[in-house]
């Protein structure tokens, strides 16, 4: 039954963490009670050891001192102990228990001793009783249940006790303890108030820090996540990759990274839709997932097409390119989707550390660079950064130097290499061909200084200076002659850049529709709409277009009806070993067969020998460029050229078609 009473005085145990923050706060402090008990209850022994009985003033001292050092020392232990809900509202029960107990016991054994000594001994009963009552009071200040508990059985007893008495002095004690343990019971109400308040509070603060911990937890792996195909994404690719740097700085451990970069995958977007092309990545993440061991190779979405990779134990150099093969070949099959079936192929650019770099950039540039140059050279292929391409990034960057300090008025000149017309043997146009000579690098390769102009942001002004060149010396050629220039894609995708252009054309007194422009497939396909705007704006002037390199990239034929260009370039390579290669005759047939049906004008560069022409000529192509007919000419060796053509006969070719 006391139980069941004493059970009202504890926190319910909806209340866990209250009543755990109370426990915690009285493990600390009820040793410290235990201590003021029986210090005092020591001095209450000495003092009336002479006057009492011995069982009052030796044994019952004798019984509570051990059992409240073994109280202390027990709850002290317990702050290192793993306590459950369940045992902590049990714990802080026998707390209550025991205060109503020790209480009843104290206050019987002290009014006991009351009756014993002198006037000093029961004031020092009284100072006992009154002293170690708002101590314990104090100590127990965390659980108000002791509190009331201690009221009751000792304050209470005590002052209808004194009260009792016939001495006014004890009548006054008897007040005065009623009113101070009144007051330190109503401070102590408060205080448990603010605290119950302050833990509310605070476990309210935990539970919002919790929220805002998994929220930053989730929010710190979205961030390092890829959306579309939840793999890792850029920043916690170079994330890896600086740690992996960190780790084997010192150990020299090597390790390699790989940027994959899709080829096709534009088309598949624009073809089939944006959806598709989502879905085509999605499952390019799977395919590399499936295909590499996680624990091996770190894959990480980089934007757009461009994946990379971290290879932990590459291996030789031969390992990690039949690896990279690998890839390749997984990413050769076709892809399904509801749309159709899609395929793509993949370009790998492998560096390794620390002999391509051992700072995070500086490999990644290096793999970035193998990519390219493998894209450039060789696409669906792996490339190796090696020695030879440090060179090559060396020569660029002086390069690049070189062209930001260089007169490029100066230096930059033009040789044109003239396109003729085989039905009326005579040059159709010219192509303008950049030279560049530096007073200290001496001539440069055109496709060295353009690469190297294109990647330092220079190629603009070398355009316009070319461009402008170009024009002066056309200005003085027949007007049947025309003029072929050939544009970047930040020519062709930058409306300054064109639009200067075109300005030039206008403040010259060459007729824009003696020009033609020529653009690769490249630059129109990496930003297909911006580069179709460009080439409207050029022929809306009245220049033509035409399309270079034909054949050699990775357009789809679909493109060509919606392209506003005027001719077909077809490159060299099918010119090359044609005399005996049929598969390349026949190519050569069905891309006349191609300008036919799409009434496109088509010329071909690279003729060599007389074989070749007559092949061509043939199949009906007649406007032909190589070194059959002209090599590159200043302009003074082309005007002498043009002089003599116009002082010979038209000639009719074997087939007796017209230009094409």
């Amino acid at each position: 039954m006391l139980q069941s009473v004493l059970s009202s005085f504890v926190e319910p145990g909806d209340k866990p963490a209250l009543n755990r923050a109370r426990y915690e706060a009285l493990s600390k402090q009820i040793p410290v009670m235990y201590a003021i008990v029986i210090i005092d209850m020591l001095a209450m022994s000495y003092t009336h050891f002479s006057y009492a009985p011995v069982y009052l003033t030796l044994y019952l001292p004798a019984i509570l001192t051990p059992v409240t050092i073994y109280r202390s020392i027990k709850i002290y232990r317990s702050r290192f102990e793993t306590l459950n809900d369940a045992q902590v509202r049990r714990r802080l029960l026998t707390i209550n228990i025991l205060a109503a107990i020790l209480g009843a016991i104290c206050v019987g054994w002290a009014l006991a001793l009351f009756n014993y000594g002198d006037a000093y001994t029961k004031s020092h009963t009284a100072f006992f009783i009154c002293l170690t009552t708002l101590g314990v009071i104090a100590c127990l200040m965390h659980l108000r249940q002791a509190g009331i508990i201690l009221f009751a059985t000792v304050v209470c007893p005590t002052v209808i006790f004194l009260a009792a008495t016939d001495q006014s002095v004890f009548h006054a004690i008897a007040l005065n303890i009623l009113l101070v343990s009144a007051a330190i019971l109503f401070i102590m109400f408060r205080y448990n108030n603010d605290f119950t308040d302050m833990i509310e509070k605070q476990q309210i603060l935990e539970q919002q820090s919790k929220i805002l911990k998994i929220l930053s937890t989730e929010n710190l792996r979205l961030a390092n996540l890829d959306s579309l195909t939840t793999i890792p994404n850029r920043r916690r690719f170079f994330s890896e990759l600086s740690d992996r740097i960190e780790e084997r700085k010192t150990s020299q451990e090597t390790f390699a990274v790989g940027i994959l970069d899709l080829d096709g995958f534009k088309q598949v977007n624009d073809v089939f839709g944006h959806p598709a092309g989502d879905q085509l990545l999605i499952d390019t993440s799977v395919r590399l997932r499936e295909l590499l061991d996680k624990d091996e190779v770190f894959i990480a979405r980089l934007g757009g097409d461009e994946f990379g990779l971290i290879l932990n134990n590459p291996g030789s150099e031969r390992e990690v390119i039949a690896l990279g093969n690998q890839i390749c070949d997984e990413l050769l099959e076709p892809f399904e989707m509801k749309e159709g079936s899609a395929q793509v192929a993949g370009t790998i650019g492998f560096a390794f550390f620390p002999d391509a770099g051992d700072t995070p950039s500086v490999l990644f540039e290096r793999a970035d660079y193998a990519l390219c140059y493998s894209k450039q050279n060789c696409k669906g292929t792996v490339g190796m950064f090696t020695e030879e391409h440090e060179t090559l990034i060396r020569e660029v960057s002086s390069i690049a130097h070189r062209l930001r300090e260089a007169d490029l008025s100066e230096e930059l000149s033009v040789y044109f290499q003239p396109i003729i017309n085989t039905v009326e043997n005579r040059t159709f146009s010219c192509e303008a061909l950049a030279r560049w000579h530096n007073p200290i690098l001496g001539n440069i390769p055109p496709n060295v200084f353009i690469r190297s102009a294109e990647q330092s942001g220079m190629v603009s002004r070398l355009t316009a200076i070319l461009f402008k060149k170009s024009l002066d010396a056309a200005a003085e050629w027949p007007e049947h002659v025309g003029l072929s220039f050939n544009l970047s894609t930040y020519d062709l995708c930058s409306p300054e850049s064109l639009l200067n252009l075109l300005n030039t054309i206008e403040k010259s007194n060459f007729k824009p529709e003696r020009i033609t422009f020529e653009i690769t497939e490249t630059a129109v396909m990496q930003d297909f709409m911006r580069a179709t705007h460009g080439l409207k704006l050029i022929r809306q002037l009245g220049a033509k277009v035409a399309l270079d390199d034909f054949g050699t990239g990775y357009s789809s034929l679909s493109y060509l009806p919606r392209m506003p260009i005027d001719r077909l370039k077809v490159d060299r390579s099918f010119i090359e070993d044609i005399e005996s290669s049929q598969a390349k005759q026949d190519i050569m047939c069905t891309i006349a067969q191609l300008c036919d049906n799409l009434n496109l004008e088509s010329t071909v560069e690279g003729v060599e020998n007389e074989t070749q022409y007559k092949i061509l000529d043939a199949m009906g192509y007649h406007l032909i460029q190589g070194y059959y007919f002209s090599k590159p000419l200043q302009q003074d060796e082309l005007a002498e050229r043009l002089v003599a053509e116009c002082e010979m006969p038209a000639k009719k070719s074997a087939s007796g078609r017209s230009a094409a």
